[in-house]
């Protein structure tokens, strides 16, 4: 069995200090164990897409602390393991759902033709987003997104993301 080592670990409403501090944690981390810049930009931009989507997207539970916000890396001999979650209305989930499903159909080539036209839509989201950090995410870890809806109740579904970025 693989030994993960939990480098970072956060869970809670996330503020943008907060966010900074993890970022430069991590940046700490990876420079203390030598490792590449290129494997350093990845890690950092796949936590920064994360780290953001939490901090907008979230839909808080006030009667739930269950379901706060959750950001832990990981990393192995092999790669880097980063799950981000936070609480959606549940309304949100299909077209999610459907965002995730069509990154990972899409090879390098597709999701560079994907961004680009997300980019020049001009769509932007009442919260800031146009939709592109699901796509850099894909596009830094250069593998598949793994994630999950759980239902909390009518009203909430729980939502988690799993990316691996190889070292």
């Amino acid at each position: 069995m693989v030994q993960k080592e939990n480098i970072l670990a956060h869970f809670g409403p996330l503020s943008y200090e907060e966010i900074g501090f993890l970022l430069n944690r991590m940046s700490a981390f990876v420079d203390k164990q030598g490792m590449s810049i290129t494997t350093k930009k990845k890690v950092y931009s796949a936590m920064v897409e994360s780290l953001e989507n939490i901090y907008k997207h979230q839909d808080i539970i006030s009667s739930n602390t269950d379901h706060q916000p959750r950001f832990t890396l990981y990393l192995d001999d092999k790669e880097f393991s980063l799950f981000a979650s936070n609480s959606l209305l549940s309304h949100k989930v299909p077209p999610l759902q459907e965002k995730l499903e069509k990154v990972n159909s899409l090879n390098k080539e597709g999701l560079k033709e994907l961004y680009k036209l997300t980019i020049l839509s001009g769509d932007v989201s009442p919260k800031g987003g146009a939709g592109l950090g699901i796509i850099n995410i894909a596009k830094v870890s250069e593998s598949k997104i793994i994630y999950k809806f759980e239902e909390i109740n009518n009203e909430y579904s729980y939502f988690t993301l799993n990316v691996h970025i190889t070292r």
